[in-house]
């Protein structure tokens, strides 16, 4: 589990509010973490604190601190939200730069930016095999880490 880092308890063996834990790692049978699963009762503490490990290094990439390539292992462990319409399909639309982009989120509260009600969870992988052709990827469109993934890059992510 992950903790806001700014939270701190009141007294010894304090558990955690909800809202301060930023999500976790589940264990398969044999031990074995799956993909970060982000808390959608999360409440980050201030607009510096990151919403999950993904936004963590979105933010570092934005600011210089990290290669882009940094963003690939993150988002292929991460569980995703996409944007999706009535009918369960991502919804595309362009990205700053005008590419055409489905809207992705790696935390609940970067919802509040996109304008659909409807959200569908979902693996890296799983968003590449349902993914339009020529789309790529808006990662947390209007958060200060927000990037425009190419699909083509995560792809290869997975061959090499």
């Amino acid at each position: 589990m992950v903790l806001d880092p700014n939270w701190q308890p009141s007294y010894p063996d304090e558990p955690p509010p909800v809202e301060a834990m930023v999500g976790g790692w589940r264990l398969d049978k044999d031990g074995n973490a799956g993909p970060f699963e982000p808390n959608p009762e999360y409440v980050p503490s201030s607009p510096d604190s990151p919403t999950d490990p993904a936004d963590a290094v979105l933010r570092l990439v934005a600011e210089g601190k990290e290669p882009v390539d940094a963003v690939l292992p993150v988002v292929k462990d991460a569980l995703l939200e996409v944007a999706v319409d009535d009918e369960g399909r991502p919804l595309v639309g362009p990205a700053p730069d005008g590419a055409p982009c489905v809207a992705v989120v790696t935390a609940a509260v970067h919802r509040q930016r996109v304008q659909t009600p409807q959200w569908h969870k979902l693996t890296a992988e799983e968003l590449l095999a349902g993914l339009p052709p020529d789309v790529d990827i808006l990662l947390n469109p209007g958060a200060p880490g927000s990037m425009r993934l190419l699909a083509r890059a995560l792809r290869d992510s997975y061959t090499e």
